[in-house]
């Protein structure tokens, strides 16, 4: 056989492969900022219009409603939604997940919505969400999404990956111990829950984000979790639970059942897990700003996760 007979074979060969290579290659595994924000903007998109047939969800998607795993609940909330009003997503493509502190409307209610989505492949293998109840006029201080998460900072004010979770982690570890003297938080920090300002506010409220004397009759800070964050923008997202066996307030309301009114005791008033989502803003090594979305849950409920 020729030279030239060989090396025509052997075109031909890896032209036959070639023709075949797309049909086996394997899904793109790569999701950037832009692809992961594209992904929770289409999610979000789509609650309103009560249909999330066309979201790319994998096989066995694993998927949890305020601490419990639960798709039906999740079909059952966007056959409820009509909107989502507020949306303040943070990406973190090392981990491949994608977050939202948002609001969701329902017949002119208003209440918190947290949704965090995993993506490999392009495919969402993750759905987790806390999901707040929506009366009139809810959340009255989530109006409009924080620039300042958005904004980028110079080189000389960030942090390393492994830093800003540490810093995080230090206002966690504070709230375990009762003690703020490790908490890595600026004297101008401000923290917001559920959109209500529960540091430095001059109506209530007006202590330090580092000050955790208010916090003693929280017992565990379980659950810890860091599963996004953003150097460049000083972004860190923090998951925990916060166990209570003994709260600090016992306040009664009146409500009005068969038989007459009655005094109940709301659930923060009695043992109970709190569900926590934290947006940490941290620049020059320090936590600057906290955006919180919480939920509380039965004792011992636990995230899910």
């Amino acid at each position: 056989m020729s030279m030239n007979s060989i090396i025509s074979r052997a075109l031909t060969g890896v032209m036959a492969l070639a023709a075949f290579a797309p049909l086996h290659a394997a899904p793109v595994a790569s999701c950037d900022r832009a692809c992961l924000t594209g992904v929770m903007e289409s999610y979000i998109n789509a609650i309103p219009t009560h249909d999330r047939t066309g979201q790319p969800l994998a096989a066995g998607v694993k998927e949890t409603v305020n601490g419990r795993a639960s798709s039906a609940q999740s079909d059952y909330f966007w056959k409820l939604v009509d909107g989502i009003t507020y949306r303040q997503i943070v990406a973190d493509p090392a981990t491949g997940q994608v977050a939202m502190l948002g609001v969701a409307t329902e017949a002119g209610g208003r209440g918190a919505y947290w949704l965090r989505l995993a993506v490999k492949n392009r495919q969402i293998t993750e759905i987790e969400q806390i999901i707040g109840d929506r009366p009139a006029g809810g959340v009255p201080g989530l109006a409009a999404p924080n620039p300042y998460f958005e904004q980028v900072l110079p080189e000389k004010s960030r942090s390393t990956r492994e830093q800003l979770i540490a810093i995080a982690d230090s206002y966690f570890e504070g709230l375990q111990r009762h003690d703020g003297a490790g908490v890595q938080s600026a004297p101008g920090c401000r923290r917001y829950e559920n959109g209500n300002q529960t540091s430095l506010n001059p109506l209530g409220n007006t202590w330090a984000c580092n000050v955790m004397s208010d916090y003693t009759y929280m017992d565990k800070i379980k659950e810890r979790r860091f599963p996004i964050v953003d150097v460049e923008r000083g972004i860190v997202v923090g998951a925990m639970v916060i166990e209570v066996s003994k709260p600090k307030a016992n306040a009664a309301i009146t409500g009005v059942a068969a038989g007459g009114s009655q005094s109940v005791l709301p659930l923060f008033s009695r043992p109970h897990d709190t569900l926590i989502q934290e947006i940490f803003k941290i620049a020059d090594g320090k936590i600057q700003e906290i955006n919180v979305i919480r939920q509380d849950m039965p004792y011992q409920w636990g995230s899910g996760w």
